[in-house]
């Protein structure tokens, strides 16, 4: 009897989990991506793509601040992430060399800082210049000239 018994609640098991259903597990890391357009009044065009390892809902706040030649003002900052939702802020100092331009890129989400890795990218007048690597809650500076 204890036999049959055994035998009755392997089969009970087995068929309960071939009739769960099979589900699979996705480890895939969702990107988020924005890319401000700063206009100058020389001519110039600074373009900086911040790419987040995260979900755009995750992502609170982004922060650019664009360090520009003395007497060079932006005539137009266009902003392609209109509906992401995403807070951006942006801050223009006229305090670089001539020709020369720094970003500062701070990206700041739900999650603790350090912990959702961050590539920004700055182009200058179309032409990818540079490029670095971190997390939110850092400083990405990136310098670039004419």
């Amino acid at each position: 009897m204890y036999k049959i018994n055994r035998l009755f609640r392997l089969l009970v098991l087995v068929t309960v989990i071939l009739a769960l259903p099979a589900t699979t597990a996705s480890a895939a890391l969702v990107r988020c991506r924005l890319d401000p357009i700063f206009v100058l009044s020389n001519g110039d065009i600074v373009n900086v793509t911040v790419d987040i390892g995260t979900d755009p809902a995750q992502v609170t706040n982004i922060h650019y601040v664009l360090h520009v030649p003395a007497g060079v003002t932006v005539k137009e900052v266009i902003h392609t992430g209109r509906g992401l939702r995403i807070h951006e802020t942006t801050r223009v100092y006229q305090d670089s060399p001539a020709g020369g331009y720094l970003s500062d890129t701070v990206v700041s989400t739900r999650s603790p800082a350090g912990t959702v890795p961050v590539t920004a990218y700055v182009r200058l007048n179309g032409v990818p210049v540079q490029s670095i690597f971190g997390y939110n809650g850092q400083n990405l500076i990136l310098t670039v000239s004419r």
